[in-house]
């Protein structure tokens, strides 16, 4: 087993791997060279406006033996938020093929060494704002798909500093029940990065919004086939005075019967990790739970 940065002449037996190591994992469909190649385009160079965010310092280390990726992590250094002034280090992507733990702790381990040079004190794993876009949905971290993934980071004294559940309805089919308020609702389209435009819905009271559902294209993530018939519902509101008034259930099923109508088939939605509510409204409304994902933290010594 070799360890090495990544270097584009790698780029087949890379994107392989990352294909292999998602396929069980929902929402993730098979990625071509083209779109792997774009993650990896700011690796190993300087080319960092910290205005525009994003990560800087990027690198990824590989574990190869005979052309075959064995493990791969793909690491950078950022703010954690606007409001802070430190540093700290993301770890954009990890992964290692089942039965070769030594090779994800070697990388893991030299991946820390890295990000320490740069005086880093706190490490997340998994962010939902430094990662691949098309590994899963929006709002998504570390799906329990990966269950050896999660349990190597715990191993490394990684804990879980954040959350998101998904859940889906596949071939939906939908009458929205109309609330006990009287409301107008508008239908707004916006074409996105899928085949089928996005859709915002938005409910009204005496010219005055009250309410609104947000859903996008799965193809916003992912430009294969088999995305483009999904929906991902990614915000979902209703004004505290008019909530617990079946508002959200009956502005959820126009949203989903709109898009049905257009060609979407099957839907998703998310939520915090700690959001019960939304959980047990979710799935008493036909959704049915696919994952749990999870970011990672972890504390670094300053000695």
């Amino acid at each position: 087993m070799d360890i090495i940065q990544y270097t584009p002449d790698i780029l087949t037996p890379l994107t392989q791997f990352y294909n292999r190591l998602t396929a069980e994992v929902p929402f993730c469909y098979p990625v071509n060279q083209k779109d792997f190649a774009l993650v990896m385009q700011n690796v190993d160079t300087d080319k960092y406006n910290r205005s525009e965010g994003g990560l800087f310092g990027e690198k990824a280390f590989v574990a190869i033996s005979e052309d075959n990726v064995q493990a791969f992590i793909h690491v950078g250094i950022s703010l954690k938020s606007e409001n802070e002034e430190e540093d700290v280090g993301f770890i954009k992507f990890l992964g290692y093929e089942r039965g070769y733990r030594n090779a994800g702790q070697t990388l893991l381990e030299k991946a820390e060494e890295y990000l320490k040079s740069y005086n880093v004190t706190r490490i997340f794993a998994f962010s939902e704002n430094d990662r691949y876009r098309f590994f899963h949905f929006e709002h998504a971290y570390l799906s329990v798909s990966l269950d050896h993934i999660h349990a190597l980071l715990g191993f490394n004294g990684y804990h879980r500093s954040d959350g998101e559940v998904f859940l889906d309805w596949k071939d939906y089919t939908v009458e929205p029940n109309p609330s006990g308020i009287p409301v107008t609702l508008s239908v707004d389209w916006k074409q996105g990065e899928g085949q089928r435009p996005n859709c915002i819905v938005k409910a009204y009271q005496d010219n005055k919004e009250i309410g609104e559902c947000d859903s996008v294209s799965s193809g916003e993530f992912s430009s294969h086939p088999d995305a483009q018939d999904w929906l991902h519902t990614v915000w979902l509101g209703i004004e505290d005075d008019f909530q617990g008034q079946g508002l959200g259930k009956f502005l959820l099923q126009s949203t989903l019967q709109e898009m049905h109508k257009i060609g979407y088939r099957h839907a998703a939605i998310s939520t915090d990790w700690e959001n019960y509510r939304a959980l047990l409204f979710y799935s008493n409304c036909g959704y049915k739970l696919v994952d749990w994902t999870f970011e990672y933290e972890k504390v670094l010594s300053k000695l």
